[in-house]
């Protein structure tokens, strides 16, 4: 049986140096040197479920023209939505963003961030959805989220 992964508390990692930084700076080049791919914004998606959707936001808000699809499961920003996330927001807005795609459970732990940060897309006029099913921070959640969402890919 599964059970949720509880981590304590971590203070904010500093965005130089951190996982959403590598993969903007050092991922994403990296995979266009070496693979065949389109190599701009309106053929990128990034999604993360958790900590990854953390990472997701984190990404995306740093660097508002570098994904055209965004889709985060079961994550919101920790402190709330507050000015400087409403402003980082409104540069991805700005930057030309498909579609803006978030999901949790019903009784999922970070249930009422998710929906906080779907109110703050919705509120600057993204294009996105929320969806909520039964379950709790479970994989079969995010399993779901992510086939729904990629129905929705570069279209």
């Amino acid at each position: 049986m599964l059970s949720d992964v509880m981590l304590p508390p971590q203070p904010p990692q500093p965005y130089e140096g951190s996982y959403p930084h590598s993969l903007v700076k050092d991922v994403i080049p990296f995979v266009e040197k070496h693979y065949r791919v389109i190599a701009n914004k309106d053929n990128r998606a990034i999604a993360g479920l958790s900590m990854g959707g953390g990472h997701t936001i984190a990404a995306t808000n740093n660097n508002p023209l570098v994904f055209g699809w965004i889709a985060v499961f079961s994550s919101g920003p920790r402190g709330g939505i507050d000015e400087t996330t409403k402003k980082q927001l409104a540069a991805v807005k700005a930057g030309g963003v498909h579609y803006y795609w978030t999901g949790a459970g019903t009784t999922d732990t970070a249930r009422e961030r998710t929906i906080d940060l779907e109110k703050a897309v919705k509120e600057l006029g993204f294009k996105s959805s929320y969806k909520e099913i039964p379950g709790r921070h479970y994989w079969f959640l995010w399993r779901d989220f992510l086939g729904d969402y990629a129905q929705l890919l570069f279209k």
